[in-house]
């Protein structure tokens, strides 16, 4: 694999990024990782995670006496194109006082085309990378690399993390696609639209550094190097087919259908510290931000992230615990 094919990888993964939500995560070399201690969002809270018994995707309410505000939780990847039915959209968001846009990347395209030339350090290894690999792990590698069409050394150079990104992403003859879809977009541009009688104030939550998110994944230590890779061979296995019917679930509202499958390469990057310390701040955000719009009597509209909204002392469930009424999907 060359520098220069890495370092369009490396920009194809800030793509991918910034569709994503990741997790809160401490992780050390000392050994295997147990997500079920060290990441919130692989606990989700039951009683909140139901499918929607109307047409479209799944919404939650939060109310207090005299404001209600419609939150939409949406998946992390979703397909470029995707069907979904606005109707319900277009009617809570019109008239509401504020669109709550929540967390997304901070895309420095400058910062991260040099961190792919020159930034070296973070993601190629010293040695070759399946001589660091566990057995079954290896030939699992070996597998993926086969039916890409590579050959067995292709991605020797590169650290397990990125290479498990490759796989993830990888089609015959190494080419990186990622389709992501522009869910959040076309919200916003719905929001926008001038067939709303009364359009929203749109409220873009801070967002992270994406570039920071990378140097981090790069320096984790080979039980996390080694989780990524098993994440990326993962969702190279369900293939691009796989992420294309689970967006199709979310936009039917079959909520506990999207939760309950494997979180591929997004299980990697829920469990990088730094990238988690920023989710976290971006969940409080959230919280926050609603808490304020329900101190204006009338309706809202809040745009989370699925996993983040109902995890264990996700969006939600700290709401709940603030005092305010939520109504599930299926209420």
């Amino acid at each position: 694999m060359t520098q220069l094919r890495l370092a369009a990888s490396l920009a194809v993964l800030g793509l991918m990024f910034s569709g994503s939500a990741f997790a809160q995560q401490a992780v050390d070399a000392s050994g295997p990782i147990d997500l079920r201690k060290v990441d919130p969002e692989a606990n989700m809270v039951e009683e909140l995670v139901v499918n929607a018994r109307l047409p479209g995707p799944a919404w939650w309410k939060v109310s207090d006496a005299d404001t209600t505000v419609y939150v939409l939780g949406v998946p992390a990847l979703t397909p470029a194109k995707l069907e979904v039915d606005e109707s319900v959209f277009k009617r809570r968001v019109d008239g509401a006082n504020v669109l709550i846009m929540g967390q997304e990347a901070d895309v420095s395209v400058v910062r991260l085309i040099s961190l792919a030339l020159a930034g070296k350090r973070y993601f190629i290894t010293d040695k070759p990378m399946r001589q660091t690999l566990p057995p079954d792990l290896r030939a699992r590698l070996e597998a993926r690399l086969a039916a890409m069409k590579e050959k067995p050394d292709s991605m020797d150079e590169v650290k397990p993390a990125f290479a498990g990104f490759l796989v993830a992403n990888g089609g015959e003859g190494g080419d990186v696609s990622i389709h992501l879809g522009g869910v959040t977009d076309a919200i916003r541009d719905i929001a926008k639209g001038k067939d709303l009688d009364k359009r929203p104030r749109i409220q873009n939550l801070p967002g992270y550094s994406l570039v920071d998110a990378i140097k981090s994944l790069g320096g984790a230590p080979q039980p996390l190097q080694e989780l990524c890779l098993d994440a990326g061979l993962r969702q190279a296995e369900s293939g691009q087919e796989g992420i294309k019917a689970l967006a199709e679930r979310w936009a039917r509202g079959e909520v506990r259908e999207v939760l309950a499958a494997d979180r591929g390469f997004s299980r990697c990057l829920a469990s990088t510290p730094s990238i988690a310390r920023d989710l976290r701040d971006g969940r409080d955000d959230a919280v926050r931000a609603i808490s304020a719009a329900l101190k204006t009597p009338g309706k809202a509209v809040a745009v989370i992230e699925l996993r983040s909204l109902l995890a264990e002392d996700g969006v939600l469930d700290q709401l709940r615990a603030k005092g305010f009424t939520v109504t599930t999907p299926g209420e």
